[in-house]
């Protein structure tokens, strides 16, 4: 008995010592629905209630025999907090991928061909690509309500509060590429864009009256493809990269230079993969590392930066892909939406 109780406690003791990852109190699954309900974005309004867009497949329609099609059914929901009830606020909403809230508290939806603006229940078309080249693949807003959309082969359009557009392709404007896969929003409302085809990062100025262009022949920033763009408590720039070269993935600009930076675990073991998502909660950073084999989605990393100390977080599963970070202040948490395993909440402290 002696000898089970002394291996007893060897073993507690190993394991503590194995743990290498720093967790949150607690781990949470705000979204609780029906498992085969996909949840596809959620988004916040300025009284901090959650909207969710979710897209299931639709029993109600006869499904032709030997047919490949699969009918669906999309939903549009809120909550006010984290215990109330799911409102179905549209029961056949539009398909789309993603939603936002403008500075009037307007609801826009972007999907990969049109983006929406719903106006008291209508859903109005603003920008329609379905007879065109090109995906959609970001929306924003600025700090003067000033709509920001644009993708693959799309070019930038910019949408004013009269919703007046302009579209700026290389046709008619400095642009090098009509392709972009990310835009960040800085707090001095510079306007930052991750250009596809190697060709960089695009700053436009508050005043929009200067476009820089940082790309690896005017400058020291990587000649890979850039994923994502996000800004730090100290308003650097960083950018993830790492789709060619898995161990230079991740690049700080402090306003003269672009320098690699080591994402790094709570080991301080460097974290190699295709840093593929960069959020900012202003105090520390948030680094979605994706690993992969043959282009094909293997584990994820989560890992956040104080300006200091990395710590890796091992409550949000690593064989799920982590799809969109929202940070929110007023309950002092970011939620964590994974591709098909909920939302997981983790204190900002």
């Amino acid at each position: 008995m002696k000898k089970f109780k002394y291996l007893l406690v060897l073993l507690l003791i190993l394991c503590s010592a194995c743990e290498e990852e720093i967790s949150p109190d607690y781990q949470y699954n705000l979204f609780k629905m029906k498992s085969e309900v996909h949840l596809v974005d959620m988004e916040l309004n300025s009284k901090d209630e959650f909207y969710y867009v979710t897209t299931e497949l639709d029993n109600t329609v006869e499904i032709p025999l030997y047919s490949s099609y699969l009918p669906s059914k999309v939903q549009l929901f809120k909550q006010s907090s984290e215990t109330s009830d799911h409102i179905v606020l549209d029961p056949d909403f539009i398909g789309i991928n993603e939603i936002l809230f403008d500075k009037n508290d307007k609801l826009w939806a972007r999907s990969m061909k049109n983006l929406f603006l719903i106006n008291s229940g209508s859903i109005d078309t603003i920008i329609d690509l379905n007879n065109v080249d090109g995906l959609l693949k970001f929306i924003a807003v600025d700090r003067d309500n000033t709509i920001w959309t644009g993708g693959l082969n799309t070019g930038l359009y910019k949408i004013d509060n009269n919703l007046a557009i302009t579209h700026y392709r290389v046709d008619n404007s400095t642009l090098p590429t009509n392709s972009m896969t990310n835009i960040h929003i800085d707090k001095q409302n510079n306007i930052w864009i991750a250009l596809w085809e190697n060709r960089g990062v695009l700053k436009i100025s508050d005043t929009e009256s200067m476009w820089e262009f940082y790309n690896s022949s005017n400058s020291t920033i990587t000649n890979q493809n850039i994923w994502c763009l996000v800004s730090d408590k100290d308003g650097n720039i960083w950018i993830g990269t790492g789709h060619d070269n898995e161990n230079q993935n991740l690049m700080k600009f402090n306003g003269n230079d672009w320098i690699y930076e080591r994402p790094l675990n709570s080991k301080n073991n460097f974290v190699s993969g295709t840093v593929r998502g960069l959020y900012n909660d202003d105090t520390k950073l948030y680094v979605v590392v994706v690993q992969s084999d043959k282009a094909a989605f293997t584990s994820n990393s989560l890992l956040t930066f104080d300006g200091t100390t990395w710590e890796k977080i091992s409550t949000v599963p690593e064989d799920d892909g982590i799809d969109d970070i929202k940070i929110d202040h007023a309950r002092g948490v970011a939620w964590i939406r994974t591709l098909n395993k909920g939302i997981f909440k983790l204190d900002l402290l």
